[in-house]
């Protein structure tokens, strides 16, 4: 949270959540905090469980409309769905996913889609392997390391 200093931060993520997971506990997990704005990743527990990419789109519009309903004018940051090792035979799904999420994004107000992957791939096109823990799914940031510049 320290990498987003001095922006005041609620967590509110969980692990192995998604797009559906968030929209069924947004009412819960997002709008009684009224956020002036909402970062948002999900899609990669989404297609490794076999949920297509236009289920996440569609999980994602319904989402959008509950923080819309209540919360007009916050904004809505979508983290793009990451290549990692453990997943790159999904990366093509996720992708196009990603592509849904992003025209999603260009459609909405308040609403921007951040994509992470081409700083995550190598120059062989791969998930550079030094940035995920040993799992290979999970981003890996040694103690101390900072995110933003």
């Amino acid at each position: 949270m320290e990498d987003l200093a001095p922006l005041p931060i609620i967590p509110r993520g969980f692990g192995g959540s998604n797009m559906n997971d968030l929209r069924h506990f947004a009412p819960r997990v997002i709008l009684p905090y009224k956020p002036r704005a909402i970062l948002i990743y999900e899609g990669d527990n989404d297609i490794a469980s076999g949920q297509s990419p236009q289920a996440i789109r569609e999980a994602f519009d319904g989402l959008a409309g509950t923080i819309r309903k209540t919360l007009p004018k916050t904004r809505i940051y979508v983290i793009s769905i990451k290549p990692s090792p453990a997943r790159w035979d999904k990366w093509p799904q996720m992708m196009r996913a990603n592509g849904l999420l992003k025209e999603a994004c260009s459609k909405g107000r308040f609403m921007t889609f951040v994509d992470v992957g081409p700083a995550m791939l190598g120059q062989d096109g791969r998930p550079k392997p030094e940035i995920f823990g040993p799992d290979g799914l999970h981003i890996h940031r040694p103690l101390g390391a900072r995110v933003l510049p």
